[in-house]
């Protein structure tokens, strides 16, 4: 598949070379267009396992795998344009699989393959699926695309269960805004729909009501030990950040809020992070950074200034934020990691437009499927431009002092989960 590529391009390299100039005085697209013959050529054999395996948007909406280790770089395609594009790549739980959503001029897909490239398959549907998330065990895709419910522009949670024949697509439930939080055995999910009702999903579409409320908040969350849930309530008072069991019961208060609130559950189940913006602000998520302790209620501020997303590790031991700050004369990010006590300042970068535009507006959503962090919490992966102008994916080691390492070009990267 390489092979298709590489003719054409070297033509043009040919003739770049033949005028005597050389890569680094050449313009940007030239620039570019050489890096990109680079990297072909340099595409490597199939993967041996997924573990510390990068999945990468390339700048040239292609999907490649990037061993994060030795920069073994292995292409899982070759052909995106504008008329066909790959878009919304995401892990499998075990790392074994991939999917993505691709638009093919008017139509729709899901796709699914092993991280190895083997055992491709489509399927068709209506519409094109703009967010997914594989059940915890692996067995399902659920996802969420624009809809009509009555002839009107809504949007629908569906979801794939896969056989021998490929797969097919149930849709369960549909409004807008839509959210939702798998359940560890991959037999229901909890939703918020609309802003306001809080449901338990069943795999056969049968919902039951939690709350009807009026919290302004985006995701919720269903702890890793199955048994508790994590949602926003309001009441004609307050607005409160609530811990309850699978019957919608009351278990534990954990704040309470204006405006609008962001949050996320430690991996261990044992910490809440959140966000609380305020109403008029435009940004889905911005305001002072707190953490508090489910047991004790202890809330510490992590920081006072404005954060715009945060990710736990997969060790529930370090929380890494994203920070304002300006970054060679505009406003950027800067990324800090905290480990309970203190926070540590690392790259300063612009984020690509696919980040900004379609993964941090919903950061708390694509916590819960996508990982920013490596399997064992030493590092996390990025996509922007540097202070100095370098663009691209960038592996940062969480040790003070230490530079991101460049991966290669690209607009968005996650973590293989093992």
């Amino acid at each position: 598949m390489i092979k298709r590529l590489l003719p054409p391009l070297m033509f043009t390299v040919f003739l770049l070379i033949a005028a005597g100039c050389a890569a680094d005085g050449l313009p940007p697209q030239a620039q570019r267009l050489v890096s990109q013959i680079r990297l072909a050529s340099e595409a490597s054999a199939p993967p041996a396992e997924a573990a510390n395996q990068l999945l990468v948007s390339g700048a040239d909406g292609n999907l490649f795998l990037v061993d994060a280790a030795t920069g073994a770089r292995f292409a899982l395609t070759t052909d995106a344009s504008p008329q066909r594009q790959y878009l919304q790549p995401v892990w499998s739980p075990d790392g074994m699989q991939i999917a993505w959503a691709r638009r093919e001029g008017r139509r729709s897909f899901l796709e699914t393959i092993r991280f190895d490239g083997a055992d491709r398959r489509e399927l068709d549907v209506p519409f094109l699926p703009f967010y997914l998330a594989w059940s915890p065990v692996g067995d399902r895709l659920a996802y969420l695309s624009n809809w009509l419910s009555l002839d009107q522009p809504s949007m629908a949670l569906r979801v794939v269960e896969f056989d021998d024949d490929g797969g097919r697509a149930r849709t369960l439930a549909e409004g807008q805004p839509f959210y939702f939080s798998w359940a560890p055995d991959g037999q229901r999910l909890l939703t918020h729909v609309g802003n306001e009702r809080v449901e338990l999903l069943s795999l056969d579409g049968v919902a039951e009501s939690l709350q009807i409320s009026g919290g302004q908040f985006p995701t919720p969350q269903w702890a890793a030990d199955g048994e508790r849930l994590l949602y926003a309530t309001a009441d004609a008072v307050r607005q409160r950040l609530i811990v309850t069991d699978l019957q919608g019961q009351e278990l534990t208060e954990l704040t309470d809020y204006p405006g609008r609130i962001s949050f996320s559950l430690s991996p261990d189940g044992a910490r809440v992070a959140y966000v609380v913006t305020e109403r008029m602000a435009r940004s889905s998520s911005l305001g002072p950074l707190y953490v508090v302790d489910v047991a004790t209620l202890q809330t510490r501020e992590v920081t006072a200034n404005p954060v715009l997303a945060f990710y736990w590790s997969p060790s529930g031991e370090r929380l890494a934020y994203l920070g304002l700050e300006f970054v060679a004369g505009q406003l950027g990010l800067r990324w800090y990691v905290w480990n309970g006590r203190t926070s540590t300042p690392f790259a300063g970068f612009l984020p690509s437009r696919a980040y900004l535009d379609h993964y941090l507006p919903f950061f708390d959503q694509y916590a819960q499927s996508h990982r920013v962090w490596s399997a064992d919490s030493s590092a996390f992966v990025f996509a922007g431009t540097l202070t100095d102008g370098r663009s691209g994916v960038w592996v940062q080691k969480v040790v003070e002092g230490s530079e991101p390492a460049f991966i290669g070009p690209g607009v968005f990267a996650a973590w293989a989960p093992r």
